[in-house]
């Protein structure tokens, strides 16, 4: 089922939630790229979502007046800039769940001040956001936290003493940076052989140059999926062999399938969300979503579905539905809620601790490192037994 499809779906939501924004009614308003670069983050957030709208309404969980309003930021932070102050000044918001991008969310940040609104951001994870506004809150882990853990992977379990970079010209390439180093570099004592930024003319030329003349034992690329893509086709082409480690924007089901075999072996980080998990609340979101839309859902729609849920939950407690209200109940309401993201309790900052896992490609599928070890333990044994009972 598409995303268009899905949007017919919705239409039994807005039917029984439609009501006015005016007042003191629980208007939601969603800020998301439906459109641009970063459309594909959008689409799954969306996905989740809309997911989680449905099965609150066939609970009879949304509270009374309860109305979402759709926005599109299309990928530019100053038109997101624009949406958040339509969602709230015309149509009546007093929550906003979005942001989806870091560009996004710095761009906001100073109008959620003077709209005096609270923003649940589902994935923008620049280590600042937090900091700089006590009204915008994240379920996605913060950048400090994935960067660290891609550089203890690259040195501790890799053994890759040497790293090339590749990054993008983002908010979000600029917050994992400092941190993989600072990790990699300074507490490991790795070394950082060169740095390619994908946005300068003739990086290609610059990128083979490094990798002919340092030999990077691996490479580790800091971007959104457009970028990562790029320089997965450009170390194909120039024959690079060594270990490849991205970021968690790689876990969109669109990238990965637009790599193709290039992004077979790449590793990342992951927040906690896995899809084969027994828990009862993954397996059911899990069944929902690949009913709906079939496909198994990817990293963002999860966050997408826990950030819902969760705004939903905001919106029933919080009386009456404004930011004073709001922002109580998001640090002091809700006791560590469960979601398929794992549990989420706010620190004084507004953000989640969910520590990120490193997971692998294995020939389109996306399986947490620890289990494809295992994995490839269990086949290894199983030949050496074959070979002793062909030998006997």
């Amino acid at each position: 089922m598409s995303l268009k499809s899905g949007a017919a779906l919705f239409l039994g939501v807005a039917a029984i939630v439609g009501l006015s924004g005016c007042g003191g009614s629980p208007v939601v308003g969603i800020l998301l790229p439906r459109t641009g670069s970063a459309s594909t983050y959008g689409e799954s957030l969306e996905s989740g979502i809309r997911v989680a709208l449905t099965e609150a309404r066939e609970r009879n969980e949304l509270p009374r007046g309860f109305e979402v309003v759709w926005l599109d930021t299309g990928s530019q932070p100053r038109q997101a800039v624009e949406m958040l102050d339509e969602a709230v000044n015309k149509r009546g918001a007093k929550m906003i769940l979005g942001a989806a991008t870091s560009d996004d969310a710095h761009a906001i940040l100073p109008e959620l001040k003077k709209l005096d609104v609270v923003c649940l951001s589902p994935s923008a994870s620049a280590p600042d956001l937090t900091k700089k506004s006590k009204l915008f809150f994240r379920i996605y882990p913060s950048d400090e936290l994935e960067g660290s853990r891609a550089g203890q992977f690259l040195y501790d379990t890799l053994k890759a003493k040497t790293v090339l970079l590749f990054t993008g010209d983002t908010e979000y390439s600029r917050g994992i940076e400092p941190e993989f180093r600072r990790q990699y570099e300074t507490s490991l004592g790795g070394k950082v052989v060169g740095k390619v930024s994908v946005q300068d003319e003739g990086w290609e030329k610059t990128a083979a140059r490094l990798l002919r003349r340092e030999k990077p034992e691996a490479v580790y690329v800091i971007g959104y999926t457009n970028d990562i893509v790029k320089v997965l086709q450009q170390l194909h082409d120039d024959g690079f062999g060594g270990r490849i480690v991205t970021t968690s924007a790689f876990y969109s089901g669109k990238a990965i399938q637009d790599a193709g075999s290039l992004a077979n072996g790449v590793f990342f980080p992951l927040p906690p969300f896995d899809r084969t998990s027994d828990d009862e609340l993954v397996k059911n979101f899990v069944k929902r979503y690949m009913d709906t839309y079939q496909r198994a859902p990817d990293i963002f729609a999860a966050h997408g579905y826990d950030a819902m849920r969760l705004v939903i939950r905001v919106m029933t407690l919080a009386k009456p539905p404004e930011t004073p209200e709001i922002v109580k109940t998001l640090h002091f309401g809700i006791s560590e809620f469960k979601g398929v993201t794992g549990p989420i309790l706010f620190d004084d900052y507004g953000d989640v601790k969910h520590y990120p896992k490193i997971f692998i490609v294995d020939h389109g599928r996306v399986v947490s490192y620890e289990r494809f070890l295992k994995q490839q333990r269990a086949l290894i044994l199983q030949r050496v037994q074959d070979l002793l009972g062909a030998k006997r």
